[in-house]
């Protein structure tokens, strides 16, 4: 998706890409099989990969990647 945004970097409202990432959970960091379980299981009660996400805008012009995490889906 893309919208036009005042960019900072830019000093000018300029053309931004906009990106989800999901936010890494605490089973992120166990290796052993149990944590993947525990991840498995964690990403499947909590709605998926789309549960816990970061919202990023990507300007167009100088490329300056910004955390854009607004309104109630972010809080």
């Amino acid at each position: 998706m893309t919208s036009s945004t005042y960019c900072k970097a830019c000093n000018k409202p300029t053309t931004h890409k906009e990106m989800l990432v999901r936010k890494p959970s605490s089973y992120d960091t166990d290796p052993s099989l149990m944590g993947k379980i525990k991840l498995f299981a964690h990403t499947f009660i909590n709605g998926g990969h789309y549960y816990d996400m970061d919202r990023y805008i990507t300007c167009q012009d100088c490329g300056k990647r910004t955390l854009d995490n607004k309104g109630k889906a972010f809080e």
